[in-house]
C-alpha cells in the first residue's frame, strides 16, 4: 500500500471508532424528561400579575411546552449558548408586549420566572 493509502485508512478508523464511542456514551432520549414527568407548571408574573402555564412535554421535540392566552413557556435540558452548560433552560414570552424571561437551572428545571421588558 502507498502512504497516500494509509493515511485515508487511518482517518477512517478514528471517524469510526469517535462515532461509535459517541453512540455509546450518548444520553438517551428519555433522559431529556424530569424525573419521568409527563408535564411541569410555569408560574409566569408579569407585572402584579401572575399566570400558571402548564407545559406538555412534547417527545417529538424532547422539551415542554405550554401556551396560557398571550403567555408561552418552553423547558428543555440541554446546552444553552454556552456548550458547557448541560443544564435546563426555562424560556418565557408575553407574545403581546413582547417580555420575555430566560433562566437556568442546573439540577432542575426553574419553574418561577418574571418578565421583564429589556433583557
Amino acid at each position: 500500500m502507498n502512504r497516500q493509502t494509509k493515511i485515508v485508512l487511518a482517518i477512517l478508523a478514528i471517524f469510526i471508532v469517535g462515532m461509535t464511542l459517541s453512540v455509546t456514551f450518548a444520553e438517551p432520549a428519555h433522559a431529556k424528561k424530569y424525573k419521568g414527568k409527563k408535564s411541569l407548571t410555569v408560574t409566569i408574573k408579569d407585572g402584579k400579575k401572575k399566570v400558571k402555564v402548564k407545559c406538555k412535554y412534547k417527545r417529538s421535540t424532547g422539551d415542554y411546552q405550554g401556551k396560557k392566552g398571550k403567555y408561552i413557556a418552553t423547558v428543555w435540558k440541554g446546552p444553552s449558548q454556552s456548550p458547557v452548560y448541560k443544564g435546563w433552560n426555562t424560556v418565557a414570552k408575553n407574545t403581546k408586549t413582547w417580555k420575555v424571561c430566560n433562566k437556568l437551572g442546573h439540577k432542575k428545571p426553574v419553574t418561577k420566572v418574571r418578565l421583564n421588558m429589556y433583557q
